[in-house]
């Protein structure tokens, strides 16, 4: 059995093949909404010029001087040129000068973007006409005040000085907040290194939006005054299938069901091996492993196998990383993640290993086996016959059995 796996996201997109011997039993399992067709150019104006919830653009931006447009960072596959071209079309519309018109990528506590990955995200049109700043988390913050939890809140000054602020990502399953997007491109996205940290202590679990982490993010949300957040659904080739703009918070109340079935995924049980593959969060591949009830589908005795395929590398992250073999991490560094002792082996399979950074992000790092190829991975695995669960898109799972998605 022949299997593409979905990879290079923002590097041409091209897939990495899996093949297993017939002999095994070997299941796939996306996402509902890996096949739903692409959003045209048109239809995403459209969806921006009439959005959800909220005035349009061009009303709300009407006697604004100037405007900052917030993106997701390059550890997010979200294909900003097509919304931010609409968006700057509003903003014409409204009055505001065209070179008044800047953008911030939302780092959070990642690694500053540069050129290359402006054009990977913007084209190269918008980043040879318009400024494209990267956020810094350690300098040229404004305290805003603290949430109800006592969070201190400081973000983004040149974000918090604009006349309009609009911001643009994409929803996906998210351990801490129930629902990544929405209001995150705040917090943490143009948040202080301090703010990030603190509110990093406050996970809520898989799959809820009324815990204290997302509360937080609601808040930030208000305290920045943030005009309007487009957020979209990608299909599973990282195209725009659906389209949401307005309040963000409203956004993910009102179409929480909705977001949920579009990411129903079929958990698949009782298996020898598990390959998870992750595709939209390419450089961070802990995505890939952390939904609830994946890695307990797996028998005693049976092995792992993650996936993930980007030049990138794994993501750096001030706040959970690691920097070095002493140990010394950020402040939210956890040390590596063991993987229960019933399982055999973790192995990685992905063209770019990157054996430092990847432990940043929890895996076994005295234990991992890399394999560049997928015949290292075979000859790893050896030729009995296995039952195996594939999902192409481990990173954008909601397991219908423990979601409650029908």
């Amino acid at each position: 059995m022949r299997i593409a796996l979905p990879a290079h996201s923002l590097y041409g997109n091209q897939p990495v093949t899996a093949e297993f011997p017939d002999s095994w039993d070997v299941e796939v399992s996306a996402f509902a909404g890996a096949e739903e067709p692409a959003m045209g150019e048109a239809e995403i104006a459209e969806a921006i010029s009439c959005p959800n919830h909220g005035k349009p653009i061009r009303q709300g931006a009407k006697g604004c001087r100037n405007a900052v447009i917030i993106f997701d960072d390059i550890t997010r596959a979200t294909p900003i040129a097509p919304i931010a071209r609409a968006v700057i079309a509003q903003l014409e519309e409204a009055g505001v000068p065209r070179e008044q018109i800047e953008f911030v990528a939302a780092t959070g506590a990642h690694r500053a973007m540069d050129r290359e990955d402006f054009v990977r995200k913007l084209g190269e049109d918008i980043v040879n006409e318009f400024r494209v700043w990267s956020h810094n988390p350690f300098f040229n913050c404004t305290e805003l005040g603290r949430t109800s939890q006592g969070i201190p809140i400081a973000l983004n000054t040149e974000c918090v000085r604009a006349d309009y602020k609009v911001a643009i990502g994409s929803l996906f399953p998210h351990v801490s907040t129930g629902v990544g997007g929405g209001g995150k491109i705040l917090l943490p996205g143009i948040a202080s290194f301090e703010t990030i940290s603190q509110w990093h202590k406050t996970d809520s679990g898989i799959w809820k939006i009324d815990g204290t982490c997302r509360g937080a993010v609601a808040e930030t949300v208000r305290m920045l005054g943030l005009d309007m957040k487009i957020d979209v659904l990608m299909n599973g080739r990282g195209e725009i299938a659906r389209l949401y703009a307005g309040d963000p918070e409203t956004t993910l109340q009102q179409h929480y069901s909705e977001i949920q079935q579009f990411f129903a995924t079929r958990r698949i049980p009782d298996i020898d091996l598990l390959v998870s593959n992750n595709y939209f969060k390419p450089s961070e591949p802990n995505c890939a492993l952390i939904q609830m009830g994946m890695v307990e589908t797996v028998r005693p005795g049976g092995d792992v196998l993650l996936s993930y395929h980007t030049p990138l590398g794994c993501a750096c992250h001030y706040v959970w990383g690691k920097w070095g073999s002493s140990g010394v991490g950020g402040p939210m560094y956890r040390k590596q993640y063991r993987f229960p002792e019933k399982l055999n082996r973790f192995l990685v399979f992905t063209q770019y290993p990157d054996l430092g950074t990847s432990s940043s992000y929890h895996l076994n790092e005295d234990g991992n086996i890399f394999c560049r190829s997928w015949q290292e991975v075979m000859a790893e695995l050896g030729p009995a016959p296995r039952r195996v669960a594939v999902y192409p898109y481990g990173d954008a799972c909601c397991f219908e059995d423990m979601a409650g998605v029908r």
